[in-house]
C-alpha cells in the first residue's frame, strides 16, 4: 500500500507539472516569439508588377488615344503671308498635306476663310478621297468638287482683304462620314453647311494677310 500511494502521489505530482505548463500557453500568457518568426513580420511585401497593377511602373502605361489630324500648309500657324499666298499673286491653292484621318471617313473638304468677312467666299472644296494625303499647288483630284466663290468662279480665290487694313484667315480640313451631293459650282455657303454636318473630325491653319 505504501508503494502504491507513493506512486499515486508521483503521479498526480507529474500531472500538477504538466497542466501548470500548459496553462502557461493557453493565450494568457504571451510566449516569446521565435527568431524565425520574428524574422517573418519583417518581410516586405514588394508590389506587384503583374498586368492587373502596373502603378508603379509608368514604362508600362500604354497611350491608346487615337492620334491627332493635322493639317500641314507652305505658312506655319499664325504666321503673316505675303505673295504668293496673297492678294494677286495667290491665283492657285496653296500645297497642303495631312496626316491621321479618322477611322471611318468617307471624305474629306476643305474650306479656306476669313474670319473678319466670313460671308466671302474664297474656296470650298469637297468630295476628295480619303486615301490621299496631299495635294499640290491649284490641282484637285478629279471626282473632288469646288463651290463658286464670291469672285463668280469655281474654285479658288486667295485672301486680299482691303487695302491697309488686315484680316485673320483659316484654311481647316474636315474629315466627313459621307460624300456631299454637291455638283461643281454650287453655293459656298450651302456647301459649307453640308460639310459642317457631316464633320467627323478637322483641323486648322490660321493665317494673317
Amino acid at each position: 500500500m505504501a508503494r502504491t500511494s507513493r506512486f499515486i502521489a508521483l503521479a498526480c505530482f507529474t500531472s500538477l507539472i504538466a497542466l501548470g505548463a500548459c496553462s502557461r500557453q493557453d493565450g494568457r500568457e504571451m510566449v516569446t516569439p521565435s527568431d524565425i518568426q520574428i524574422a517573418a513580420t519583417n518581410t516586405t511585401v514588394e508590389p506587384s508588377t503583374s498586368e492587373g497593377n502596373m502603378a508603379g511602373d509608368s514604362s508600362a502605361v500604354v497611350d491608346t488615344a487615337p492620334a491627332l489630324l493635322t493639317l500641314t500648309a507652305p505658312f506655319t500657324e499664325g504666321a503673316v503671308v505675303s505673295p504668293p499666298f496673297a492678294c494677286g499673286d495667290a491665283t492657285q491653292s496653296p500645297s497642303l498635306t495631312w496626316t491621321n484621318v479618322p477611322a471611318g471617313t468617307v471624305s474629306l473638304a476643305l474650306i479656306l476663310t476669313d474670319e473678319d468677312a466670313p460671308d466671302y467666299v474664297h474656296w470650298v472644296v469637297a468630295n476628295i478621297s480619303p486615301s490621299l494625303t496631299a495635294l499640290a499647288p491649284g490641282i484637285l483630284p478629279s471626282d473632288a468638287i469646288q463651290a463658286k466663290n464670291s469672285q463668280g468662279t469655281i474654285g479658288f480665290t486667295g485672301p486680299c482683304p482691303p487695302e491697309g487694313t488686315t484680316h485673320q484667315y483659316s484654311i481647316t480640313l474636315y474629315a466627313l462620314d459621307q460624300t456631299l451631293e454637291f455638283a461643281n459650282g454650287d453655293n459656298g455657303a450651302a456647301m459649307g453647311e453640308a460639310i459642317s454636318a457631316s464633320a467627323l473630325d478637322a483641323t486648322t491653319i490660321s493665317f494673317t494677310a
